[in-house]
């Protein structure tokens, strides 16, 4: 298997004579933004249904918590001010995220990803919890960022994992090995208590192996947020160079500027990027596998690691060749020469490279696509991070007191 995970077995549908729900009457689940919920968390949301009696998920609205209500869960408001790092506000947000845990009362406390992996840490010193989940898709301002501002952030953050993960009622889940091992590192040891997640999770019948697109010209697609940690300037400046010396390739970009975010690229500087390096931004996409149906190559050049993106898995099961850059999570799916290419990153040369060697290669990049969709399917569909979800749950669940 490509990642380490628990075993499923009979016992993590039932534990002893008890099925999950009778040992778990409720769980509440943190996520910073309802659409991440929907885009990569449905499956997380099926499993804590099956775990639980009552599931709550605590999101900042965009609009959609409808449709979060119409996968079974309960849904509360809540701004996690993905923005903020301001240690008042963040002690005001805390404060308010305690008052919210505190009248819910659930079994399990399920954080997902920094910000409220931080939040919901300080507001469980308030309150406490029978169990927490710390669910990290990535490491964000663990793993980058300068100033001093920021380096006391990182250290108070890990001390507070740190104090979180050595209670023995709670669990932590990465989605990749060198996540763990900078967590590690800086001093959070879960012990035995963690499973390490190939990304959220697809499934590999809405997302079937598609046939070679049949375009005179080649074409190289982004997909993602667009800010400055995926690498987007980096690509243009690869596609620029790919121009230069008249290699036959197009480049288009796919994805939201996500303002919310301090690393977002304004859409006037993206604009411009695109009209300098022949490339063209579509925004945000509905059906991203109609992004697959005409693309012939994934490219993420990202500066700074990576959880499992679900973009690259996404276009994995969609048996395109894969060209991304040596960082954790990326390098974890990609084995160069494989199922893609691996670059160093914010290296425009060795990008442009990388995908001319695919746009002049047909057949090299249908076997690299190929050998990405194999891939998927040895441990990174839906299917199998149900059951590492499942397995996690039962593995915690077991120091329930009387279990």
């Amino acid at each position: 298997m490509p990642h380490e995970t628990w075993q499923s077995t009979a016992e993590d549908v039932r534990l002893g004579s008890e099925p999950f729900s009778e040992l778990c009457r409720k769980v509440v689940l943190c996520i910073t933004e309802d659409w991440f919920a929907l885009s990569h968390f449905r499956p997380l949301i099926a499993v804590l249904r099956e775990v639980a009696r009552s599931v709550v998920v605590v999101t900042r609205s965009s609009g959609r918590l409808g449709e979060i209500e119409a996968l079974g869960a309960r849904v509360i408001d809540f701004d996690f001010r993905r923005a903020s790092s301001h240690p008042l506000r963040e002690a005001q947000s805390a404060w308010a995220l305690a008052r919210v845990l505190e009248a819910e009362d659930p079994d399990v406390v399920h954080l997902v990803a920094m910000k409220p992996v931080v939040l919901g840490g300080l507001a469980l010193k308030l309150i406490g919890a029978a169990h927490v989940v710390a669910h990290m898709t990535g490491l964000g301002l663990l793993a980058f960022g300068e100033g001093q501002l920021l380096r006391l952030y990182r250290g108070a953050a890990l001390r507070l994992i740190a104090s979180m993960l050595r209670r023995p009622s709670s669990f932590l889940l990465v989605e990749n090995p060198d996540d763990l091992a900078l967590l590690r590192a800086g001093g959070v040891d879960p012990g035995a208590r963690f499973t390490i997640l190939g990304g959220a999770g697809v499934d590999a019948e809405a997302f079937p192996a598609l046939p070679q697109p049949r375009n005179a010209v080649p074409v190289a697609a982004f997909v993602g947020r667009m800010i400055r940690p995926k690498g987007v300037d980096v690509l243009v400046a690869a596609s620029d160079r790919l121009k230069q010396q008249a290699v036959p390739i197009r480049l288009e970009l796919y994805g939201d500027t996500d303002a919310a975010n301090p690393e977002a690229v304004p859409s006037a500087e993206l604009s411009a990027w695109c009209a300098q390096g022949d490339a063209r931004w579509f925004g945000h996409v509905e059906d991203v596998r109609e992004v697959w149906r005409r693309a012939d190559i994934f490219v993420l050049p990202a500066r700074n690691r990576e959880g499992m993106p679900r973009a690259l898995l996404e276009a994995a099961a969609s048996a395109r060749a894969l060209v991304v850059t040596d960082v954790p999570g990326c390098r974890h799916f990609v084995r160069h020469g494989v199922e893609g290419f691996v670059v160093a990153p914010e290296d425009p040369d060795a990008l442009a490279v990388a995908l001319e060697r695919l746009a002049r290669d047909a057949d090299l990049r249908r076997r690299m696509g190929e050998a990405a969709r194999l891939r998927l399917l040895q441990g990174f569909t839906e299917v199998h991070v149900k059951q590492s979800l499942r397995a996690a749950y039962a593995a915690m669940l077991r120091n329930s007191p009387g279990s």
